[in-house]
């Protein structure tokens, strides 16, 4: 299994990159702090920073607080709250007339950010094996809100045309205000881990491979995401990570292909 799944990983958004998809590349940050507790519970809370264009948009804002409790050596449950701000860049949508093959004008919806909030609850099973190499497969039901909005809009109607059938300019220009209702999803998120954690290494190189499958659309494939990276211990409390990060998106918010650097930081005491 070792062997074949670094291959995977890496033939997996070649074979994704062929399907008629936007391409973004990202950068994603975050910082987390755990605090152990007695009796096996932990409270963790994390915010992150994502981009898109690398460093060009931002893509969203979140911030999360969660509790943990381990049961034995090899499970560990958690529940966690999280909210989002994401942002939606300007979104062009052409419109056609009378079926002529003919521009009838343009809806131009302007650039906006959106709260969401989510709640998840998941369970974590983990082995290291052969002293080295840690399993470990986790299952999450993700709910998450997105609230109403209204969306600045500019319509671009009734255009001119030259004798060539090009448009030169518009006849009517019409700023108008765009509600959007609110929605809810509902997620099974299940991820399969793979690293190297060996007892006296500071490195932990990893490789996953994610599904989110939506509960509420038949099982729709929402979502696949696949990471390879490694952490690194600077003391005991201390760690950073960086990984690699390639997710598919076939959702509401469209159909994208993004490849996304993500870097940590994460504290422990």
């Amino acid at each position: 299994m070792r062997r074949f799944l670094p291959l995977f990983l890496l033939a997996l958004p070649l074979t994704l990159q062929a399907q008629d998809t936007e391409n973004y590349g990202a950068l994603w940050t975050e910082v987390g702090v755990t605090k152990v507790l007695p009796y096996n519970f932990s409270i963790d809370a994390e915010t992150g920073f994502r981009t898109l264009d690398w460093m060009e948009n931002a893509n969203r804002f979140d911030a999360s607080i969660g509790l943990g409790y381990k049961l034995g050596k090899y499970l560990k449950f958690g529940l966690s709250y999280t909210f989002i701000e994401r942002h939606y860049l300007e979104e062009w949508k052409e419109n056609y007339g009378n079926n002529s093959g003919r521009f009838n004008g343009y809806n131009v919806d302007a650039a906006h950010w959106t709260p969401r909030h989510r709640i998840s609850l998941d369970v974590t099973a983990d082995k290291r094996f052969w002293k080295t190499l840690r399993i470990s497969l986790r299952e999450r039901y993700q709910y998450t809100h997105q609230a109403p909005r209204d969306i600045d809009r500019t319509r671009y109607r009734d255009p001119s045309y030259d004798a060539e059938g090009n448009i030169t300019d518009w006849d009517r220009v019409e700023n108008v205000i765009k509600h959007k209702n609110a929605w809810n999803r509902h997620l099974l998120r299940s991820r399969l881990k793979f690293a190297i954690d060996k007892k006296g290494w500071q490195w932990e190189p990893f490789a996953s491979i994610e599904t989110h499958n939506n509960m509420g659309d038949s099982w729709h494939l929402d979502k696949i995401r696949a990471m390879a990276g490694t952490e690194y211990a600077i003391t005991k409390r201390h760690k950073v990570s960086c990984a690699y990060v390639f997710t598919h998106e076939n959702d509401d918010d469209g159909n994208e292909n993004i490849y996304a650097i993500s870097v940590g930081y994460k504290f422990k005491f």
